[in-house]
């Protein structure tokens, strides 16, 4: 029994604690750090949506950050047949470019 409420007392001083570290960081998200600041913008948020509208309209909105779908990145359009590309894969695997597999 002795364990027990040794334990337990352990738990309820872990327990007091938490509160303690309440300004601290311990979210596990590493090198966060809030951003504050204290700069007035000169633009109304109709002038920036209008700015972000026009943007979207002519195509010249960034492809990374906030707002942007990292998730459908442009790739380069291929020139090559499907059987080109199939010759070279299979090319690759028969000379050792390439760690065999189906092809």
């Amino acid at each position: 029994m002795n364990k027990f409420i040794a334990s337990a007392l352990v738990a309820a001083a872990a327990f007091a604690a938490a509160p303690s570290f309440a300004g601290d960081n311990i979210s596990g998200e590493v090198g966060y750090v809030p951003q504050v600041s204290s700069a007035k913008s000169s633009l109304t948020r109709e002038a920036v949506r209008a700015d972000y509208l026009q943007a979207e309209r002519n195509g010249t909105l960034p492809e990374y950050g906030e707002g942007a779908d990292t998730g459908a990145v442009a790739t380069a359009k291929s020139t090559l047949s499907r059987d080109a590309v199939r010759a070279e894969a299979v090319y690759a695997v028969r000379h050792g470019q390439q760690v065999g597999g189906e092809v």
